[in-house]
């Protein structure tokens, strides 16, 4: 049973609680997903953990297995802080899922599994994913399997180069102490934020371009419409596109660039830690 102060420390708003608390799914599924959750703890890149259908499924066996992923951070001497900061990003998927859709739900569960599995740490102002780079990613003096820092970035305020400085000496400290086994030279960045359309078209000194101009381009890019739409605007329905806000330089870009023909690609970075 979740206590109340566990949904506090896990960002549930009121409403995502509420309807949490009146959760009706298969225990039988939510059993068999919490058992592959905690088998697949501490073991990023061994076997792929494939989420139930059902995302509510997800969400039920998240909360089972609150104690198991916690009690790994403290084996790793993890403080609680991060290891609250970290699991309190499932709170803002689901307020996210709520503003998208109008209704209660987690449309990114998936998502969710990196982090209930130990794999993924919020330091400060950006979260890191420790995994091996896969074969597919030719990263420049960086080996296939060689373990790397996947950077992401959650919508929790603005991107300031003080606060990027921050959160990756936090992670040239963090990861050599508490992951010694799983040395890392490099931190990547796979994301439509670093489209070299974008970083040439936003005004030079905004935060996104001074954050995008940190990592070295490598590989080619590929087309990614739906993620600037869902990650500027928190919808999926290109059909919307005359009543997005246009309210800042990004939202205009975005929508100016489609309008025109153009499509909004993923890119990919590194660099060196």
């Amino acid at each position: 049973m979740t206590t109340a102060d566990e949904y506090r420390l896990l960002g549930f708003s009121a409403a995502d609680r509420a309807d949490t608390e009146k959760l009706d799914v298969d225990p039988v599924l939510v059993a068999e997903f919490a058992e592959r959750l905690r088998t697949a703890i501490g073991t990023p890149g061994e076997a792929e953990l494939k989420a139930p259908d059902d995302p509510l499924v997800s969400l039920a066996a998240f909360l089972e297995t609150l104690p198991d992923i916690r009690r790994y951070h403290q084996q790793r001497g993890i403080s609680d802080e991060i290891s609250w900061a970290s699991l309190a990003d499932l709170g803002q998927q689901l307020r996210v899922h709520r503003r998208t859709h109008g209704s209660f739900g987690l449309e990114t569960h998936w998502w969710v599994t990196t982090y209930w599995t130990g794999a993924l740490y919020a330091l400060g102002r950006l979260q890191f994913l420790i995994h091996p780079l896969p074969g597919s990613h030719q990263v420049p003096g960086v080996e296939p399997g060689e373990w790397v820092l996947g950077v992401h970035i959650p919508e929790t305020g603005p991107l300031t180069p003080e606060a990027v400085d921050d959160s990756f000496a936090q992670a040239r400290e963090f990861f050599p102490k508490h992951f010694p086994e799983r040395p890392v030279r490099a931190a990547t960045l796979e994301s439509w934020l670093i489209d070299p359309y974008l970083l040439d078209h936003l005004p030079q000194d905004s935060n996104m371009v001074r954050f995008g101009r940190r990592f070295t381009p490598y590989g080619e890019p590929r087309d990614s419409q739906d993620s600037a739409i869902f990650f500027t605007f928190r919808s999926h329905d290109l059909a919307k596109l005359d009543e997005f806000p246009q309210d800042t330089a990004l939202q205009r870009l975005i929508v100016d660039r489609i309008r025109s023909g153009g499509t909004w690609q993923t890119a990919f970075g590194y660099l060196r830690l």
